[in-house]
């Protein structure tokens, strides 16, 4: 091993590549054989997850449009 590399060092770099990659939390923990889930969030926390919420910002949005179409109403009123 060179100097400055450590297995924790590797653990949260694997982690942190799992994490933005997609996995779940109880997969990197069960990669990393970490018994608890605030274990795998300790070794990926520092994940760029800018991409995966852009994402998930983007789905949220088509699904509020899609929604919004069905909900508006009727442009005729309607007198009792």
């Amino acid at each position: 091993m060179q100097p400055g590399l450590t297995l924790k060092g590797l653990r949260h770099t694997v982690a942190t590549a799992q994490r933005e990659a997609g996995l779940e939390e109880r997969q990197i923990a069960d990669l990393l054989g970490q018994k608890t889930l605030s274990m795998a969030l300790h070794y990926s926390r520092s994940a760029n997850l800018a991409d995966r919420n852009r994402i998930t910002m983007e789905a949220l949005e088509k699904e509020n449009e899609r929604r919004s179409k069905v909900v508006k109403p009727f442009k005729k009123t309607v007198k009792p």
